[in-house]
Order: C-alpha cells, then structure tokens, then sequence
C-alpha cells in the first residue's frame, strides 16, 4: 500500500509545472555555484603551486641558519568547493622566535567571480535555496488536497491516516533527495576526474558525511513544509506562513546571532581575552628590542620580529651577537609562547560563541547544518588552530635541534664576517652614518648590499620536519559532528511527532 501511495504521490510532483520550474531552477544554480567554486579552487591550487616552490627555493639559497625560513602550506581541501567553512591564509611562516599567532598570503590572486566576503558554496545553495525549494514543493501537500476533495475521498477507504502523511513526507523527501544526489554524484565524479591526485580518503568520507546530512535537511524541510500545511485549510495562507518561516530561519535568526545575542553575551569577555593578547604582546616586543647590543654589530631586526642576522664586524664584535642570541632565547622565546596561548585563548572563546548559537538555535537546521558541514570538510575554527599549532611544533623542533647541535649560538649562526679593516673603510663610515639617523633595524638592505663581497661562512641545513595535511579517519569525522548530529536527529524527531499528531485531529471535511 506505501509503495503505491509512493508512486501516486511522486508522479502528482511530476505533473506540476510549479515543480518542474523549481527543479531547473535548482539544477542551473548548481551548476553556476559548483563551476564558480572550481575555478576559485584552480586559483587555490595554483597559489599553493607557488607557495611550494617559492619556500624550496628559500631553503635551497639560504646563506646561513638564520636565514632557514620554512613554511608549512596548507594545500586547499577539495572539498572546499562544497563547504568554504571558515576563510583563513593557508601559510604559516616559520621564523626561529617569533609567535605565530596566524597565517599569511604568500602568492594570493584574486579570484573576480568570488568575493572574499561572500560564501559563496553548495552549502550556501542548500541551506539558502534548497531549503526554499522544498517549502514551495510542500508548502500545499495537505491543504491542497483537501481543497480539492481528494483528501476527503481518500480517507473514505480503509487508508490509515498514518500511512497518508507518511506517504506524503516520503514522496516530497524522495523526489527532492533524488534532485539533489544526481548532481552531486556527477559533481563528485567531476572533481575525480580533474584531481584525481589530490584526493584523499578523508575527501570520500566528507562526501559520504555531507551527502547524509543533505538528506536529513531535506527530510527536515519536506516534514516542515508538510506541517505547516496541515495547519491551515488555505493553500495562499500556508505558503505565506512557509516563506515567513524560511526567513526566520535563513535570515533572521542568523544575523539577529551576530549582530544582537553575541555582542550582549560575549563582548566584555572577548574583549578581555583581546586586550590580554595584546599586553602580551606588547611585553614581549619589549623584551626581543632590550636585548644587548653594542656598536658594530647589527642583529638584523627586518619587521617587527623577523630575525635575519647579518653581522659584519671585528671579531671581539662578534660576542655581542651572541649574547643577543641567548637572550632572546632564554627571555623573548618563553615570552612569544605566551603571546601564542593569549590568542589561543580568545580563538577559543570564538569558537565557544559558535557552539553556543549551535545549542540556543538547536531547532534550526540552517546553523546545525552549517555547523557539521565545516567539521565534516574541515575547515573550520578548530582546524585553523590545529593549522597554527602544527607550525609552532615546526619552529619548536627546528629550535631544539639547534640548541642540541650547538649551532644556535656559534658562529654558524652567522651572516658573513670581514677582515678587520672593514670598520676604518669609507663605505662603513657612510653605512654607520645612515644609521646614525635612521636606526640599523631600517637599513637592512644597506647593510646586505655593503656586506655582499664579504666572506662567508659555510654551514649544513639542518632537518626540518615537513607539514603534513590532516587525513582524519571515519571515526574521528564521525567524533567531531555526533553531538550537532544528535541535536539534528533529535529535532526530526521531534517535527515529525507534530506533524504526525496535528494530522490526527486534522479535519478532511
């Protein structure tokens, strides 16, 4: 009996000019949002491409151990394309003391057809238009009926009024799923055929994951439209009451998190955790400048804490140079990770924001369907902290090992060195002359250019450890979105309890 209530429900869908018109429309903006995606992702991969060669090529023409500047390059998720999640520079510059607190550009070009203000995804197409899409499929499935007589004479047989509305959630969910999954398979197979190289167990997970999820909202929505329905006998009032639900719970709900509940809740304690950070900074850019220094040695400040030592000098000179060395280590190094749990600290209280509109919205499928989807995809908060984490243990390692090896305070460390006539030249007297008025942290090429001709010395690069990309296993995928994906279980559940009980007393007549 289902089956055929199936078949006669969906071959109704069928015979709707309304739904056919609905069902291109979804299929064209899937095609120009997924087309838009992948060229911004060439672009993503291209400057990645960059980013790869640029930082090989700084490690193969270093001139000394002060110079080993690594990078751990994030290289763009392809599923990236379906999910943007949150946006962040996929670079982590490693410099031997300085925090690193977030990430940078290297080799960025824009991409005109996505704004970096717009999130501009499937995601967006599912939550923003999926979700209309199926209210105007379903916003008449039971009122429809009744103001034909259909519903009426139907329920003269012997139909369980259970097994109608069942047939009529089933028929909307079926008929939209099936829309959505065509596309998305032959999208996948798309991406499987352009980068092929660059997919990773974790990517077929995310799209089993993702495909799941889709499937909940649709069967979300396809129970609410059907609710909704069955609350009023007119087919007009019900399609206002479905497009002023869909706002409440695309638009307003949203934006009213932002720009009212979280500023009233969390403004005094992120500000804290801000200003905190900043002291913090401040107490250790004091202590990296107050380190000792003396005439004749220049400890290479190029930024605010880039450290690139070129030292020309006398030998006796070279003493203080070291000594700067070590009390950057022992002072401004402890220091800078300091500044790094600061900012830790307030990325962490972002991310409490985040599951706190996860839990006060816990009815509304748009943020719990935003919410797993950037932890399916990984790219959210939490991985862009995992991302910085992963780089201060590159530049923890790389600190360590120098310490272990010695070569962090001898005189490997070193630029270059030159006789000691260097000091009585006329070129260095013009050089010093120039500081004199403009402070040596601001004539680093000067010095460079000046130092050129100098002897060298020779060193060995050391091992660096490689960043390796995330690759998480179906248990841990699964570990990182059960409590949303609870929460969204839980309010299916709970819609389809009142849809079910609202159907019982409703009157066919």
């Amino acid at each position: 009996m289902l089956k055929t209530f199936l078949k006669h429900e969906i071959q109704n869908l069928l015979k709707s000019r309304r739904i056919y018109l609905t069902v291109i429309m979804f299929l064209l903006l899937f095609v120009s949002v997924f087309t838009v995606r992948v060229i911004d992702y060439q672009k993503s991969i291209n400057q990645y491409i960059a980013d790869v060669r640029q930082a090989e090529e700084a490690l193969q023409n270093l001139e000394n151990y002060s110079h080993i500047n690594p990078h751990a390059i994030h290289r763009p998720l392809v599923f990236s394309i379906y999910n943007q999640g949150y946006k962040f520079n996929r670079a982590i510059s490693i410099e031997y003391y300085s925090p690193i607190t977030n990430s940078i550009t290297l080799n960025e070009e824009k991409n005109k057809l996505f704004s970096e203000n717009n999130q501009l995804d499937i995601t967006f197409l599912i939550t923003f238009f999926l979700s209309l899409f199926i209210l105007l499929i379903s916003y008449d499935s039971v009122n429809g009926e009744k103001q034909t007589g259909t519903l009426r004479l139907l329920l003269t047989f012997p139909v369980k009024r259970q097994s109608f509305i069942l047939k009529k959630i089933l028929g909307v969910f079926l008929f939209v799923a099936f829309t959505f999954t065509i596309p998305y398979i032959f999208s996948v197979l798309a991406l499987v055929f352009i980068y092929a190289n660059l997919l990773t167990t974790s990517f077929f997970l995310s799209v089993f994951f993702y495909w799941f999820l889709v499937l909940l909202f649709i069967f979300f929505f396809s129970m609410l439209g059907i609710f909704i329905s069955t609350c009023t006998t007119s087919p007009n009032r019900s399609l206002v009451y479905c497009l002023l639900v869909w706002i409440m719970l695309s638009i307003i709900l949203p934006i009213s998190w932002d720009y009212i509940a979280e500023p009233n809740l969390f403004d005094t304690k992120t500000n804290q955790l801000w200003q905190i950070y900043l002291d913090k900074n401040t107490q250790a850019h004091n202590t990296y400048w107050s380190g000792p220094r003396q005439g004749g040695t220049y400890h290479g400040f190029n930024g605010q804490y880039t450290f690139k030592s070129s030292v020309f000098a006398e030998n006796y000179l070279y003493e203080s140079h070291y000594n700067f060395l070590r009390h950057t280590y022992e002072n401004y190094y402890p220091e800078s990770r300091e500044v790094e749990h600061a900012r830790d600290d307030y990325g962490r209280m972002r991310i409490n924001i985040e599951n706190t509109k996860t839990k006060v919205f816990f009815f509304n499928p748009i943020v719990l369907f935003n919410d797993i989807a950037s932890k399916i995809a990984g790219n959210s908060r939490d991985d862009y902290l995992r991302f910085l984490q992963t780089g201060r243990s590159i530049r923890d390692d790389l600190i360590s090992l120098g310490y272990r090896e010695g070569w962090l305070f001898d005189y490997r460390w070193l630029a270059m060195w030159a006789d000691e006539n260097i000091l009585e030249s006329e070129a260095y007297k013009r050089l010093e002359e120039k500081a004199e008025r403009e402070g040596w942290q601001n004539i680093y090429e000067d010095t460079v250019a000046f130092t050129q001709s100098a002897v060298k010395f020779s060193f060995d690069m050391p091992p660096i450890t490689p960043y390796n990309q995330p690759n998480p296993s179906f248990g841990e995928i699964f570990s990182r979105i059960a409590t949303v994906l609870a929460m969204f279980v839980i309010s299916i559940l709970a819609l389809w309890t009142l849809t079910w009980y609202k159907f019982m007393k409703y009157d066919v007549r």
